[in-house]
């Protein structure tokens, strides 16, 4: 019932509202047995915190509610949660690795639907991944090549240290670097992939 009533607010734009039902309700759900539910409420509680322009809390709960749906085998819960992400964060917030691996989820998850509307949905977020994919063209608003070279750097170095969960050395020999230079690349011209590497350990003396 709460989760109807945020939805109705959430299409009427009263989104401060929303977000104070939708808390009630996952509140209520959280360490209960209906996992599918509380992933279905996460998923809303992460779109009206996009709304709110709250990035970071929006993304979090929405990893959140498809980890939980998925652990809970409620497979279109969790694809609708990623699907979710990528419509509200695929534009812009997220990297093109994030938008990526969130859309492949998705298609993994509704690899046997039927459902027209699930489709149609699904290939929406296709066209988004693929926009972001394509990356800047000459001829686009505010184009620079130096830019347009320096983002798609950043892109194959965080897929290089996503598949290696973190790990420089082997992120830079995938990548046909050393450590030095990959560090120095990321402290250099790549600051906000910092976090995705694992913290460098102090070498004993």
């Amino acid at each position: 019932m709460d989760e109807t009533r945020a939805r109705v607010l959430l299409a009427e734009g009263r989104y401060e509202e929303a977000m104070r039902v939708i808390s009630g309700a996952v509140n209520t759900l959280e360490g209960g047995e209906e996992q599918g539910l509380l992933a279905d409420a996460l998923t809303l509680k992460a779109t009206v915190h996009a709304r709110l322009g709250e990035h970071e809390l929006s993304i979090r709960n929405f990893q959140r509610a498809i980890n939980i749906a998925e652990n809970a085998g409620s497979l279109n819960s969790a694809a609708f949660a990623a699907l979710a992400m990528i419509e509200e964060h695929g534009k812009e917030i997220l990297s093109e690795v994030e938008v990526y691996h969130a859309y492949r989820r998705a298609d993994r998850l509704l690899a046997k639907t039927q459902d027209d509307e699930d489709l149609l949905r699904l290939r929406a977020c296709a066209r988004i991944v693929m926009r972001r994919l394509f990356g800047p063209q000459v001829g686009d608003k505010d184009f620079f090549l130096h830019d347009a070279v320096k983002a798609y750097e950043g892109r194959l170095i965080e897929q290089a240290l996503k598949e290696e969960r973190g790990l420089v050395t082997r992120a830079a020999k995938r990548l046909g670097l050393t450590h030095q230079s990959l560090g120095s690349i990321l402290k250099g011209r790549h600051k906000k992939l910092l976090p995705k590497r694992t913290p460098p350990t102090s070498r004993k003396r």
